[in-house]
């Protein structure tokens, strides 16, 4: 008897992931560019972290991240948000639905694309690695057929050409963070969630086996044809 594991997603989730894999392949190289991207770790192999500060350590990151897209960083303006509104005023003193900051956008200013990033990012690398990845895949979608799901599906399509780009462990990674702080100048203590992008660690993590598997599985197909 033969069983079928389970998929981690709903059916109509895994309908749209797998039209939308689709359509990155059409526009973007087919399997057998696919099948020569890299998938890309937090290790020292694929991302030097070099001693800078401030801008300085978010260009030469973009750039790392630009190279693996094989787009020029310097076809982006790249520019740094305010910094993030402190909602702890003092000892017992939290601001309530305090105003969350974007960790990245994208825009076309005039003839110059923008991507801007949360300085606050500087201090988790792969948040600003993914943040990068996913603002970077936004132009990619300068096609003449919009994703599936139309328009409204960009955000989530966009989520999914990161993986489909090499990002998906980096992608998978930082899909939620649970840390624990403890401030004893104001006396506040106890625990903070934050997570990046659109699609669910399940959703993620089905795109990654995708991305993993896919090519040799149309390279077997190909042979048997």
């Amino acid at each position: 008897m033969f069983w079928r594991a389970k998929s981690p997603i709903d059916q109509d989730d895994e309908i749209w992931q797998l039209e939308c894999w689709r359509w990155l392949l059409k526009y973007h190289g087919g399997v057998s560019a696919l099948s020569q991207r890299t998938l890309v770790l937090p290790t020292q192999e694929h991302f030097q972290w070099p001693r800078l500060l401030g801008r300085a350590l978010a260009e030469n990151v973009f750039a790392q991240v630009a190279n693996y897209f094989n787009v020029n960083p310097t076809d982006f303006e790249l520019v740094a948000q305010a910094e993030s509104v402190n909602p702890v005023l003092a000892p017992l003193q939290v601001v309530v639905n305090a105003p969350v900051d974007a960790a990245g956008t994208f825009a076309v200013k005039g003839n110059r694309m923008q991507i801007t990033y949360n300085p606050d990012l500087l201090k988790t690398p792969m948040k600003l690695v993914a943040t990068f990845a996913h603002e970077i895949s936004h132009p990619l979608f300068s096609v003449p057929e919009d994703p599936p799901g139309g328009p409204d599906m960009e955000e989530f399509a966009t989520d999914l050409a990161v993986i489909f780009f090499g990002f998906g462990t980096i992608s998978v990674n930082t899909t939620s963070n649970f840390v624990g702080f403890r401030d004893d100048a104001t006396g506040t203590q106890g625990w903070s969630f934050d997570g990046l992008g659109y699609l669910s660690l399940a959703e993620r993590t089905f795109a990654l086996a995708v991305f993993s598997h896919l090519p040799a599985k149309m390279q077997r197909r190909s042979c048997r044809i």
